[in-house]
């Protein structure tokens, strides 16, 4: 990474750590280390990475962190508003610090989650509340295909 992009990361974990401070004031969630060191950890990775690859880069600096909690952590976070989960082909969640609307591709053939930020595809308009009840929110499109290293 370059500097510019490294002051932008550095710029989005802390948006991330006053959000998830607000956050947990608002619910009276105590703002525990571990929790704030997976939530830095999401934040600081454009990979969506999945519940395994955070406990393999946290566990060494938490003994005693195991899989189970951090799962707990980002579900908890997701379930805050600071994360959300992306749902893949493959049955591992991945997990995202963004909660911006923007979309993803999914290669078929590693597995890669990667972000799509094209404007036009924000430009869609959320239809009317439906007459079954449904009221739509949000959306966020997901693209499946194959990335460039696979092609190769």
């Amino acid at each position: 990474m370059n500097r510019a992009t490294d002051n932008h990361r550095s710029e989005f974990i802390l948006r991330k750590e006053q959000q998830f401070d607000a956050a947990c004031r608002k619910r009276g969630l105590s703002q525990t280390t571990q929790r704030r060191a997976i939530l830095v950890a999401l934040a600081g990775r454009t990979d969506h990475p999945t519940v395994d690859l955070l406990y393999e880069e946290l566990h060494q600096q938490f003994k005693g962190l195991s899989r189970t909690t951090v799962y707990r952590v980002l579900e908890t976070l997701v379930e805050i508003g600071v994360a959300r989960r992306i749902t893949s082909m493959e049955a591992k969640a991945r997990f995202d610090a963004d909660t911006s609307r923007h979309h993803h591709f999914i290669c078929q053939g590693c597995g890669n989650v990667s972000d799509v930020r094209d404007p036009a595809f924000n430009r869609i308009e959320l239809p009317a509340d439906q007459a079954d009840g449904f009221r739509f929110l949000d959306y966020s499109i997901t693209f499946t295909g194959v990335c460039p290293h696979c092609r190769s």
